[in-house]
C-alpha cells in the first residue's frame, strides 16, 4: 500500500512548529528596516512628554545613531514581549515595581517619542543653521561699510582725544554680536556729524544710510541664528526621551538577567555597544567588540550627523 501523501494541514502545522522552534533558538527577529509603524495618540504623547520632562537634569545625553539605536531597541522590545510570561514574574527588588506587560509594550511608545522629538530638535536647528547662513552676506557688507566709515572718522578725530576713544572702543569688538553693536554706535557718531558725513568725498553719506537699513536687519538676523528657547527645549526633551528608553530597556535586561543568564536569549538583551569613536567621529565598534552606552557620560560630545548637536554658540558663533 503506497505511504498517504502528506495534507495541506499537516505541512501547515509542521511549519508553525519549526517556526516556534526557530525563533525561541534565534532569538526575536531583528527589524529589518526601523522599529514597527507606530503613531503616538496626543495625549499618550503628552503623557510620555511629561514623564520625560519629570527627568530633569537627571536625563542622560542622547550619542547620536539614531536609526540604528531604535532598530537596536526594537529588537529589545519584541523579545520582551516574546519572553513577557517569564519576565513579568520576575522578583524585583522591594520597592521596586512589577514589570508589567503593559511597561514591556510601553517601550514601542518610548522609542517612537525619541524618533519624534528628535525630528523637531533637529527642524529647530535646520532654522538655526539657515538664519546663520542668510547672515553672512550682510554682515560681510556691513563690515566693509564700518572700514570705510572708521577712516573718515579717524582723520576727522585726529586732533580729538574723546572722539579716538570712540573708535577704539568700536574696534575692540570682532564677534557677530559686536558687529551688530558696532553698527549702532557708528550711527550715532554718523548723527552727531551728519553735515560732515554727507558732504564728505567718497560716499560717506550714501554708507551711512545703507548701514541704517542694515542695523536692524542684522540684529534680527542675529536673534534668529541663536539657538531658541524652542530649540533649547526640544534637545532637552530628546535627551529625557533617550533616557526613558534606556531605562525601560535596563528594566527588561535586569529581568531577563534572572530568567535567562548564560543562555543564547541573552543576546537579544545586550545593550547597544556604543564605540569607542562614537564620540570622535571613529567607526562603530561590532555588537560584540563595542563598549555598552550603559557607561557613557551624560555630558558626552555627539555625532553631529545623527544627533544634530553641531550648534553654535550662545552668542550665534560656532565655538
Amino acid at each position: 500500500m503506497a505511504p498517504k501523501a502528506p495534507t495541506a494541514a499537516s505541512s501547515r502545522t509542521k511549519n508553525a512548529q519549526s517556526s516556534r522552534a526557530s525563533s525561541d533558538a534565534g532569538g526575536a527577529r531583528r527589524p529589518s528596516g526601523g522599529a514597527p509603524e507606530l503613531t503616538l495618540s496626543a495625549e499618550r504623547e503628552a503623557e510620555l512628554l511629561r514623564e520625560a520632562e519629570s527627568l530633569g537634569d537627571n536625563a542622560s545625553f542622547f550619542p547620536g545613531k539614531l536609526a540604528r539605536r531604535v532598530i537596536w531597541s526594537s529588537r529589545i522590545q519584541l523579545a520582551a514581549e516574546r519572553d513577557a510570561a517569564d519576565l513579568v514574574r520576575t522578583p524585583f527588588a522591594e520597592g521596586e515595581p512589577p514589570l508589567t506587560r503593559e511597561e514591556i509594550g510601553g517601550l514601542r511608545e518610548k522609542i517612537e517619542l525619541l524618533r519624534v522629538v528628535q525630528s523637531r530638535w533637529q527642524a529647530a536647528q535646520q532654522r538655526q543653521e539657515r538664519a546663520a547662513a542668510a547672515f553672512v552676506k550682510p554682515a560681510a557688507e556691513a563690515v566693509q561699510i564700518k572700514q570705510s566709515l572708521l577712516r573718515f572718522f579717524d582723520l576727522r578725530f585726529k586732533k580729538s582725544p574723546e572722539g579716538q576713544k570712540r573708535l577704539m572702543a568700536i574696534r575692540a569688538g570682532s564677534g557677530d554680536a559686536d558687529l551688530v553693536q558696532d553698527a549702532s554706535d557708528l550711527l550715532l557718531l554718523c548723527a552727531e556729524h551728519a553735515e560732515a558725513v554727507h558732504k564728505a568725498p567718497r560716499g560717506e553719506g550714501a554708507a551711512a544710510d545703507r548701514l541704517r537699513e542694515l542695523s536692524p536687519v542684522l540684529a534680527r538676523m542675529l536673534a534668529d541664528k541663536k539657538l531658541s528657547l524652542e530649540a533649547v527645549r526640544s534637545r532637552k526633551l530628546r535627551d529625557a526621551a533617550y533616557t526613558l528608553v534606556v531605562n525601560a530597556e535596563r528594566r527588561l535586561r535586569a529581568a531577563a538577567e534572572y530568567w535567562y543568564a548564560g543562555t543564547d536569549k541573552m543576546k537579544d538583551y545586550a545593550p547597544f555597544p556604543a564605540s569607542r569613536g562614537a564620540y570622535g567621529g571613529g567607526e562603530e565598534e561590532g555588537e560584540e567588540g563595542g563598549e555598552s552606552e550603559e557607561a557613557e557620560p551624560a555630558g558626552g560630545e555627539s555625532e553631529e550627523d545623527e544627533s544634530g548637536d553641531g550648534e553654535a554658540g550662545d552668542d550665534g558663533e560656532s565655538p
